[in-house]
């Protein structure tokens, strides 16, 4: 008996060490979002470690998931697009979610008061663009905001609570028709945004009182009746529909498409991703049927599809893809391919390198630092590095020469080149404000955008810098760079890279720095051979 005995306490202790929170005492916990307490199903508890919380959190933070077939684990999906399986934890019967583990995927940070028994989250504001008249500030999950004008000096004010800068850079240069930048600024616990314009223009938010994308439209064409627009749910008109049948058909070696039955017209949007290559397809106002909870079909470049509450489809992809969308009465179709000029080997193909400016263009200067001659090193440094693959290089200038920008990209189409890749260097009006990578293709090109996300992903990751996102030329210009514009609809995709700012003193250093120059045109050749090669 005392043997069994020692044995019982000794499993015992095993199986506490092991699951912890089947053993350890639960303590009833709140959570607070944005400063309001969340209202959940289930109340959160505190395991004396970290506090669990039931799974209708997600729908607070505006995460999808699918739950595995022994219920221990969840597909989580963020409202960016991020995903990761995380482990449920059995709390008295209940299966629920580690708020750490969530936080780690979905982003911000977490506040615990042991007194109180309260676990406060602020949401990470992750990145502001202005695309299409449309200010977009992104955030790690929704938030409640306030927009309000600052006449007196032609300015749009964005105030969001409880939420925290993740970048280091301060402000990011628009220059697209009235409006000159967007301004962020902390007092640690809360962000504000500023838009810059050179005159008062009117605006209309477009985005639901509480979102993770707070959109604005900021022009001088809303008429003023519907500017200003208040800030009330636009949830509760979209039509719902149901999403009855997700299926993936092969159309041949290099291309599928992916169809969502619908009953009703839906609506859809896509968020696409390299790193890795990935396409998440959300679907507003749409609900699951049973009969949509596993999509059906394969395909050789597809790794896995999946279903996602409340209506979302994820495909995990096997290399750097192209789509397309298409959305009739009773159907939303996302054609899916290899983008143009991919497939092969890195070796097969002939890339022109664009060192911006020269001559009598000297580009962006910080005192005897000029912006030419830091592009014609890199450029020069990346064709090294890609003859060293086997690649075949062309230069649209060697020396310090002056050269129109509309005869760059016909050296490419001259030669026939499979891609085009103009180097440049970065500035705005305030040293020190702003820093990092910017990556630009024409419009909304799919094989231009898929060539811009996979080199600025490997130019990111390579150098360390801060990722200030690919994004279309529209957004800084109606008509787009002068550079890439002229090989629209052409064969050969083209970017526009900008390396870093020659203003800010951390960056003017790197740029002059031969192994950062080297890193970054190992990044350009990492891009480019998950384009071409999907690796």
């Amino acid at each position: 008996m005392k043997q069994a005995a020692i044995a019982s306490a000794i499993f015992f202790i095993i199986a506490c060490s092991i699951v912890p929170s089947a053993c350890a005492e639960l303590v009833g916990a709140r959570i607070f979002v944005g400063g309001k307490e969340a209202t959940l199903t289930q109340s959160a508890v505190w395991d004396g470690k970290r506090v669990l919380a039931p799974i209708d959190i997600l729908d607070l933070l505006e995460a999808g998931y699918i739950v595995s077939k022994d219920d221990k684990k969840m597909a989580v999906i963020s409202a960016d697009g991020q995903s990761a399986d995380i482990e449920t934890i059995n709390a008295g019967g209940v299966r629920m979610l580690p708020m750490d583990k969530l936080l780690d995927l979905i982003g911000g940070d977490s506040t615990w008061d042991a007194d109180a028994k309260t676990l406060s989250l602020a949401a990470c504001l992750r990145s502001v663009e202005f695309v299409n008249e449309t200010l977009i500030v992104n955030c790690s999950f929704p938030v409640a905001y306030t927009v309000k004008p600052w006449t007196s000096g032609n300015k749009l004010i964005v105030d969001i609570p409880s939420v925290k800068i993740e970048s280091d850079a301060r402000e990011v240069y628009v220059g697209a028709g009235h409006v000159q930048r967007a301004r962020l600024g902390s007092d640690g616990a809360n962000a504000r945004v500023v838009l810059d314009m050179d005159k008062n223009l009117t605006y209309k938010v477009i985005s639901d009182p509480i979102a993770a994308q707070i959109q604005i439209k900021v022009s001088d064409s809303i008429p003023k009746s519907k500017a200003k627009k208040s800030m009330e749910s636009k949830a509760g008109n979209k039509a719902p529909f149901e999403v009855s049948g997700v299926r993936v058909d092969a159309v041949d070696d290099t291309s599928f498409n992916l169809v969502i039955s619908t009953k009703g017209k839906g609506s859809a949007s896509i968020a696409y991703g390299v790193a890795p290559p990935e396409i998440v397809v959300s679907m507003p106002g749409g609900s699951l049927e049973d009969t949509a909870s596993k999509g059906v079909g394969s395909h050789p470049l597809l790794k896995s599809i999946k279903v996602i509450e409340p209506a979302k489809v994820k495909l995990e992809l096997n290399r750097v893809m192209v789509y397309g969308l298409h959305i009739d009465d009773s159907s939303i179709t996302v054609s899916v391919q290899q983008p143009g000029n991919s497939g092969g080997k890195l070796a097969d193909k002939l890339i022109v390198i664009d060192p911006g400016h020269g001559g009598n263009q000297a580009g962006a200067c910080c005192g005897d630092v000029r912006e030419k001659d830091i592009n014609l090193r890199i450029a020069n440094e990346l064709a090294a590095q890609l003859k060293a693959q086997g690649a075949r290089t062309a230069l649209t200038r060697t020396s310090d020469v002056a050269m129109g920008l509309a005869a760059r990209p016909e050296v490419a189409l001259a030669a026939g080149a499979d891609f085009f890749i103009s180097i440049h260097c970065n500035s705005n009006g305030t040293p020190n404000s702003a820093s990092g990578i910017e990556t630009y293709y024409h419009f909304y090109e799919p094989s231009p955008m898929a060539l811009a996300y996979a080199v600025h992903a490997g130019v990111c990751t390579a150098t360390g810098m801060c990722d200030r996102k690919p994004r279309s030329d529209k957004s800084l210009y109606e008509s787009g760079l002068a550079v890439l514009s002229r090989l629209e609809n052409s064969n050969t995709p083209g970017i526009l890279l900008e390396c870093g700012y020659m203003n800010h003193s951390s960056d003017r250093a790197k740029l002059l720095d031969a192994n950062y120059r080297k890193k970054l045109a190992a990044g350009i050749v990492s891009g480019l051979k998950a384009y071409v090669e999907g690796k």
